[in-house]
Parts: C-alpha cells; structure tokens; sequence
C-alpha cells in the first residue's frame, strides 16, 4: 500500500467516524446536558473541509467513488445500528485473532 494509499483510507476512516458522531448526537438530541448544537456544527464544519481534501484524492478514482460512498455509509449505519455488546465484542474478536497470530 502507497503512503497516498494509506492516507487516503485514513481520512475515509475519519469520515466515517464524524458522521458516526453527527447521527449519535442525533440520537441524544432529547439529553439536553449532553447534546449541544455548536459542538454538532463545529463537528459539521470539520467534517466539510475534510471532504474538501478528499475531494481530489477521489478524481483518481472516479470510477469508484460511488461505491466508496455508499461502503462507507453502510459501514456508518452497521456502528449506529450495533448495540455497545456487538461493538465490544467485535473489537474482542480481532484481538483475540492478534493474539493467536502473534503465537504463531
């Protein structure tokens, strides 16, 4: 994997974790201690000039950029869609797969 490669996967990676954020404040919209509106924008504004940088790192790969686009908005519904157990225990198997990788 190339350097641009690699940064390139990172910021998706980045991308889909704010978007993950935007939809959970969504979610605690009715907790008025925990949800604030300036922290949503500021996470928006954020979340703007990073697709901006994507932006030009996509036109190489325009062909695929609708499929990047909607893989990325599944995998953003697959986290909101998990329950904190299914999460955990997700995390629990790859580590475990590291584990034994590493005795080998």
């Amino acid at each position: 994997m190339t350097n641009e490669e690699k940064r390139f996967r990172d910021i998706v990676k980045l991308m889909v974790l704010m978007q993950c954020t935007l939809e959970q404040m969504d979610e605690i919209r009715n907790i008025k201690h925990l949800y604030r509106h300036d922290i949503k924008k500021s996470i928006n504004v954020l979340e703007k000039k990073l697709e901006q940088f994507l932006r030009p790192m996509l036109g190489a790969v325009n062909d695929y950029e609708e499929s990047i686009f909607m893989q990325t908005q599944r995998g953003v519904e697959h986290i909101i869609n998990s329950t904190i157990e299914e999460i955990h225990n997700a995390n629990l198997g790859e580590d475990d797969k590291k584990e034994e990788d590493s005795l080998q």
